[in-house]
């Protein structure tokens, strides 16, 4: 389901990592990004598969889990208005590397990689920003994962 732009735009301006686009670049944004409502229980992304879509939380949240070696499915974050998931699908044609799942109704905006690769060639600039602000947060998230991984093999 499509929204019209003028909900989009509200939708993008409760978003943090879209902060750093000025309006005109929002503008051009608001033109390759879709708008979904997505009820609770449903699977956003199954790990394994391949990803092509970054989905911006508007509202709701969604549960991340990845797969452990026993085949368990250990709970790794839980996400909610603001922010974002599945930068690296923009980024690899790799497998996901988790599952996402809908624990709260949301409401997603959307921004798939032959989007985005438009907007790379047409608006260089605006893809740059992006990048660079998939960068920032896939750091964060490492620094974060880096912290816990290193409090499960303290054997002090």
């Amino acid at each position: 389901m499509k929204k019209d732009l003028e909900y989009i735009q509200s939708i993008i301006d409760d978003i943090p990592q879209l902060q750093y686009l000025d309006k005109t670049e929002l503008n051009v944004l608001v033109q390759y990004i879709s708008y979904e409502r997505i009820n609770k229980g449903t699977v956003l992304f199954k790990e394994g598969t391949i990803g092509k879509t970054l989905y911006f939380i508007g509202v709701g949240k969604v549960e991340i889990k990845k797969e452990s070696l026993s085949g368990n499915q250990a709970v790794l974050a839980q996400y909610g208005k603001g922010a974002s998931i599945g930068e690296m699908s923009l980024l690899d044609e790799a497998p996901r590397s988790a599952t996402a799942t809908v624990v709260e109704d949301v409401e997603l905006l959307m921004l798939n990689k032959q989007e985005f690769d438009e907007i790379l060639d047409k608006y260089p600039w605006i893809g740059i920003k992006i990048l660079k602000n998939i960068a920032k947060q896939i750091s964060m998230r490492l620094r974060h994962t880096s912290g816990r991984f290193a409090d499960v093999f303290d054997t002090r």
